[in-house]
């Protein structure tokens, strides 16, 4: 399949993110798993969520350095430049907050956010100052209800469990 290659591929670059490429498998498994992806952007979907971190550990390094590595390894695979350029406009804008933005992007940004409240990766946000860190605007950003009700229902579960 080619998404394993690709993750191969991807596995040195993502190895330097603070996750490594846990957290990307991880937030691969929560689009599987939470949204129903249309077999037609289903490639460009998991495409783009195994590539949305190549660019470094900072989301400076992902915007600038990210597309570039995602060209890169996509073209190496054989996809068309339609495809990569998608790809690498997903990769580029990440960590923004578009109103309407393609379902691919939607599906990426709220399993990266749901992938937070996973037991891998909770405490590690769950120790950031509120001042900086607050969940409900996490879930108040995620676009999809089903993604919203679920990481609320994680945030309890999380927030219960003793230390």
């Amino acid at each position: 399949m080619v998404l394993n290659k690709l993750f191969e591929l991807a596995t040195p670059y993502l190895e330097k993110n603070n996750f490594g490429v846990a957290h990307t498998r991880r937030v691969f498994n929560i689009a599987r798993e939470n949204f129903g992806i249309p077999e037609n952007l289903e490639e460009l979907t998991l495409a783009s969520i195994v590539l949305h971190d190549v660019g470094g550990s900072t989301i400076k390094e992902q915007y600038e350095k990210g597309p570039e590595i995602a060209r890169n390894l996509l073209s190496q695979l054989g996809y068309g430049n339609d495809f990569i350029q998608e790809v690498c406009l997903i990769v580029a804008s990440h960590h923004n907050h578009p109103k309407n933005p393609s379902l691919a992007f939607r599906v990426l940004y709220d399993s990266d956010r749901l992938v937070m409240f996973s037991p891998e990766e909770f405490s590690h946000y769950n120790l950031k100052p509120i001042k900086y860190f607050n969940w409900d605007e996490i879930i108040d950003s995620m676009y999809s209800e089903h993604t919203k009700n679920l990481a609320r229902k994680l945030l309890l579960e999380r927030k219960t469990v003793p230390d």
